[in-house]
């Protein structure tokens, strides 16, 4: 029977061991304990086959009402809507709580991808060069990367790099201001801690448009953080990873082999400027795995 890469995401607090599966399409979170503070951790992802260790925790679709083993699927959260009353479900959705156990400058506090090996024989030099443009675009000129190097990154500040921020609303679905345009802006409360900040997202991006911005905001200990991150610039459909961009996508699932098949979100404490500096706090590996096309009758 042939053979199917589908995809496998993991979570830990680090790159080498503890890692717990990702349900996709649940709402129900995972926690991560680090040494920069506790993350619970949301996936949602747009059609998402998902590999063998993920058929009796994951679903199809954030609104499927069957796991993808076909088990009817139990959830208690109160986050979950009815697809009527969600406007826009991106390709990928990341939704994140962080409380952080030490006082964390904004400038210190990265977000963004990174490979721990080499990709540069393996994807062409001009897709890297594109998704690095992607990247600053969706982002700010805080952003720093290097796609050619033996452990590739492009990181950018966690205070500008998110579609969406708030303080202590995890189980709450963000107030839609204006959903004419992608990513939707959202009304935000991040002025009850700086009055200065606006109160809309896209207003808070452009406020922390620059690294000077950035550094006068702080991550407090103790106070829970809600972060979500939504792209429709990656299509992670039916466990093919492409790039997509108007009128084009690239799919980079026909260069994966067995060196080149993960890479990883990631939110750390500082190293703006290599994989291996900084503490890390949350990393995400998404995989691809080998499987027989055809699923075994549930």
């Amino acid at each position: 029977m042939p053979l199917v890469k589908r995809l496998f995401i993991k979570a830990s607090d680090n790159y080498e061991k503890g890692f717990r599966i990702v349900p996709i399409n649940s709402m129900e979170p995972i926690e991560i304990e680090s040494s920069i503070g506790k993350f619970k951790v949301i996936l949602n992802i747009r059609n998402f086959d998902g590999s063998k260790p993920h058929l009796s925790n994951s679903s199809y679709n954030l609104h499927d009402e069957l796991l993808l083993n076909g088990e009817k699927r139990i959830s208690n959260t109160p986050r979950a809507v009815p697809p009527e009353n969600e406007l826009h479900i991106p390709n990928l959705r990341l939704i994140i709580e962080f409380i952080p156990n030490q006082n964390i400058n904004g400038g210190e506090l990265i977000f963004g991808n990174d490979f721990t090996y080499p990709i540069r024989d393996y994807v062409p030099t001009s897709v890297l060069n594109t998704g690095l443009k992607l990247f600053t675009w969706l982002v700010t000129d805080s952003i720093k990367g290097e796609v050619s190097n033996d452990k590739p990154y492009i990181y950018g500040m966690a205070v500008n790099g998110f579609t969406y921020m708030g303080i202590d609303n995890f189980n709450q679905i963000p107030l839609v201001i204006n959903n004419k345009k992608r990513p939707i802006n959202c009304q935000e409360n991040l002025v009850e801690q700086d009055k200065r900040i606006p109160q809309d997202s896209k207003g808070r991006i452009k406020y922390f448009g620059s690294m000077q911005t950035c550094k006068s905001f702080t991550f407090r200990a103790g106070i829970p953080y809600t972060l979500q991150f939504d792209t429709d610039y990656m299509k992670l459909a039916d466990s093919r990873y492409a790039v997509s961009i108007p009128k084009f996508d690239f799919d980079v699932t026909g260069y994966a082999n067995e060196k080149f098949n993960n890479f990883n979100w990631t939110i750390k404490k500082g190293g703006l400027q290599s994989v291996d500096e900084g503490i890390p706090g949350l990393i995400i590996n998404f995989a691809l795995l080998d499987e027989e096309e055809e699923r075994e009758e549930t």
